[in-house]
């Protein structure tokens, strides 16, 4: 597999927002996508169906739609599923498309024939296996935090190739400090939040 050749000071960028991390920040992110791992657990359980499943189906609804959105989305669906209702009988949020998706993967799809955008899969895979040492999520705030500059996120577009470049970026610092990738991207998200202010 050929690495992507990192840029050395968008890895400087990384670790300079680690470096002003907090011992909050830490904790929270170091556990971040376990806590994910552990509400799926429940609302699979809550549904009637597994964490494999919840974890997808809040993946495949997570795109532009706020985390307490895509929660309350995704108990929707699974409730409706477990109630045998119809995919017109209810309402969620997010995108049309995004629902029939996670429709498709309660009604015995394989989920990762159907999660194929890099972020999503990701996001997926570190919900469902947070010891998992290879895929980060990469979202628009980690290209800011990349960059080293904030942009508006909506309509944000990553060149070919960058999700790959971060995702490297991400995986470097965390050997350095001895994290996990995914437990790094969430320190550095709790970080870059907290100095931006951002809700």
């Amino acid at each position: 597999v050929n690495q992507p050749v990192l840029k050395r000071v968008s890895v400087d960028n990384l670790k300079r927002v680690v470096d002003q991390a907090t011992l909050h920040d830490i904790a929270v992110g170091l556990d971040s996508y376990h806590k994910y791992n552990r509400i799926m657990v429940k609302l699979g359980e809550h549904c009637q169906t597994n964490t494999r499943i919840a974890a997808t189906v809040f993946a495949a609804k997570s795109p532009n739609n706020d985390y307490f959105g895509n929660l309350r989305d995704a108990h929707t669906l699974l409730s409706a599923a477990r109630d045998g209702r119809q995919l017109e009988d209810f309402s969620v949020s997010t995108y049309g498309q995004n629902k029939r998706k996670a429709w498709r993967i309660v009604k015995g799809e394989d989920p990762l024939d159907l999660i194929v955008a890099d972020k999503t899969r990701n996001f997926f895979q570190n919900i469902y296996d947070p010891t998992d040492p290879v895929p980060v999520t990469v979202d628009g705030h980690m290209i800011n935090v990349w960059r080293c500059k904030r942009e508006n996120l909506v309509g944000l577009r990553f060149p070919k190739g960058l999700y790959a470049e971060v995702a490297e970026g991400v995986r470097v610092v965390a050997r350095e400090r001895d994290w996990l990738p995914c437990q790094t991207q969430g320190i550095i998200w709790m970080t870059w939040r907290r100095v931006h202010g951002i809700r």
